[in-house]
């Protein structure tokens, strides 16, 4: 597998986490450190060999500076619009290589798991995972 390859077994959300990490050059030990999470967990979870709780799927977003931020199905393109509006049109899902974002005006209903590829980024910000 070359450095670029998403593994095959990675969730959708851990897909991006890792196209984050990678962009904002991060090792696994980095976030994992900052997650308060095992480099292993980190690793296995990153790379679909793991089903994580959501805890860790939490902290991982967390130690990234991501909220999550739930939305229904229908409005998932309009928060990823919003989003990349007001973050230079880069969301998690663009950084992921997924299509962009598209405009309000142009958004489709589009389906999108719950959690979806609505990562907001708030750098400072966050809450711990309880």
């Amino acid at each position: 597998m070359n450095s670029t390859a998403v593994p095959r077994g990675a969730s959708e959300p851990f897909r991006q986490l890792r196209a984050l990490r990678r962009a904002r050059k991060l090792k696994q030990e980095d976030v994992a450190r900052k997650a308060g999470i095992s480099r292993e967990a980190y690793l296995r979870a990153e790379s679909g060999q793991a089903d994580p709780r959501m805890s860790t799927f939490l902290a991982a977003c967390e130690a990234l500076g991501l909220e999550v931020v739930l939305a229904p199905q229908h409005l998932a393109a309009d928060v990823n619009a919003f989003i990349a509006s007001r973050n230079g049109g880069v969301t998690a899902a663009s950084m992921a290589g997924q299509a962009p974002a598209a405009t309000p005006a142009a958004a489709s209903p589009a389906p999108a798991s719950p959690v979806g590829s609505g990562f907001a980024s708030s750098p400072g910000e966050g809450h711990k995972p309880a």
